[in-house]
């Protein structure tokens, strides 16, 4: 997709040092979900801008951030600081954001934090991603590189994903579906790289399991 590349830092579990820095290397923006303005600036990088209701940031937090850059949404308005942050970035214009501190932590936020990846994903393009897996949801197509060897998980989303087509994993899927709770693309495994994954129908997440902390799998058109 078109426009500006963002990191958003959320309130959960934080980064290392070095997956932080890596992501905010190739960002135009930094943007963060209330407290994860916190965890920003204690790895080095001041937010551009801040939403939510404002209800965990400190004062030293939202103080490093000036006028319309800081976004107080009601805390009675539907939705998490997720939304609420994810809603800000398609008002700046962008495109790609990397989304780190949304897992850990809070089980039940991580589970909605996923389900928002489907939400969003017609307009952005979402990687949430910490120090021990990335994930993505397949719209279509998806091609990257990745180490042989490196493990990854498919897994459907809402109901059954079908039409499933792979190129270089250990077990691989030839139209297949994937239905929760009945058959899942759990532990495949990279034979050959370039991956190549498609979905004829339905919602999959792209679960990769990170080999070190500054190394991401290289998406390809």
């Amino acid at each position: 997709m078109a426009g500006r590349s963002a990191l958003i830092v959320g309130n959960g579990e934080p980064p290392s040092r070095e997956l932080f820095a890596a992501c905010a290397r190739e960002a135009d923006l930094v943007l963060c979900a209330d407290g994860g303005a916190d965890t920003a600036r204690r790895l080095g990088r001041a937010p551009d801008y801040i939403a939510g209701d404002l209800d965990s940031v400190s004062g030293p937090g939202m103080a490093a951030v000036a006028g319309d850059r800081l976004v107080r949404v009601d805390a009675d308005d539907t939705g998490t600081d997720m939304q609420k942050v994810l809603r800000l970035a398609l008002e700046l214009g962008v495109g790609r954001a990397d989304m780190l501190g949304f897992t850990g932590r809070r089980t039940d936020h991580t589970l909605w934090n996923l389900s928002l990846l489907r939400t969003f994903g017609d307009r952005l393009d979402l990687r949430l991603i910490d120090d021990h897996c990335e994930i993505r949801l397949i719209r279509g197509r998806v091609r990257f590189r990745a180490d042989v060897g490196q493990k990854l998980s498919l897994c459907p989303l809402d109901g059954p994903a079908g039409g499933i087509e792979t190129e270089g994993l250990r077990w691989p899927l030839r139209g297949e579906s994937l239905v929760p709770g009945r058959r899942d693309g759990i532990s495949n495994e990279v034979t050959a790289s370039p991956v190549e994954i498609r979905v004829g129908r339905g919602d999959l997440l792209l679960c990769v399991q990170r080999q070190s902390a500054s190394g991401r799998i290289e998406l390809l058109e």
